[in-house]
């Protein structure tokens, strides 16, 4: 009964919150076409990886999901050109021209030997240290001391405090080198300002509602249709697949499944 309101008013916006079968059964699911070795060729699945970064020269780099493993950068035939443990306590940035930022070190593009020690600053840390070091000071004068630091330290970045907010908080973002040292204020200490453009797969028929998950609200379980260079298959509306052109090459991308090269 505790979820009665909420069916109701999906029925209230015109949604049709009953599940269907799937339209379409005869068609694979992604999942198990990618496994069909005359058709795709893989380059990278997900294991142990939270995204992938396309970058320049047709470069993919492998970003872990724990600190126990390296951040790697692969060609497309899986060549290992870049490939360090890096601190996750500490900002991991990748700018315009490829060069990569991480462990408080600035790795040179194109092969990333040539390296050399870069100013690192994080906003908050900063903050936070000075608050420990006024600890012994009432709140009144802490914060007084607190609000003179931040305008000192932001001051040579041409960066003024953030209003203490818990909406719109992207406008007070900042992750980029200012002044030859890595500026961040913002909770993510990862940003790459590449990432190779992709194009949509066309669908053939309209997404269908197959079921819903469990959670604190249930959320709807969709199953989408597409079709590739007259290959047809279906998929969890979620995974979103699409194209990305390397090396002249069409490939294959879902952040859930990796990136597979596409053969026929």
């Amino acid at each position: 009964m505790r979820y009665l309101p909420f069916f109701i008013l999906l029925v209230f916006l015109g949604c049709n919150p009953i599940p269907k079968k799937d339209k379409h059964p005869d068609v694979p699911q992604l999942i198990e076409l990618l496994k069909d070795e005359s058709k795709f060729r893989k380059v990278t699945d997900m294991t142990s990886l939270s995204s992938l970064v396309f970058l320049n020269d047709d470069r993919i780099l492998l970003k872990p999901n724990n600190s126990n493993s390296p951040v790697k950068i692969i060609d497309v035939n899986k060549n290992i050109v870049f490939e360090k443990i890096y601190d996750w306590e500490q900002p991991f940035y990748i700018d315009k021209q490829g060069n990569l930022y991480l462990n408080g070190k600035k790795f040179f593009y194109p092969d990333y030997k040539k390296q050399e020690n870069f100013k690192t600053v994080v906003i908050t840390d900063s903050l936070r240290r000075k608050s420990e070091e006024l600890r012994e000071l009432n709140d009144s004068l802490q914060m007084k001391v607190l609000n003179r630091y931040e305008l000192e330290m932001l001051q040579p970045y041409g960066l003024k405090p953030c209003p203490y907010t818990i909406v719109n908080t992207e406008r007070c973002d900042v992750f980029k080198v200012i002044n030859q040292t890595l500026v961040v204020r913002q909770t993510d200490l990862f940003k790459s300002e590449l990432d190779i453009p992709k194009t949509e797969i066309p669908k053939f028929d309209d997404d269908v509602l197959i079921g819903w998950r469990n959670g604190k609200l249930p959320s709807p379980d969709y199953l989408a249709y597409y079709e590739l260079k007259k290959q047809r298959f279906k998929c969890d509306d979620m995974i979103m697949p699409k194209i990305i052109t390397l090396k002249d090459k069409p490939y294959l991308f879902a952040s859930g499944l990796g990136l597979y090269q596409i053969l026929f």
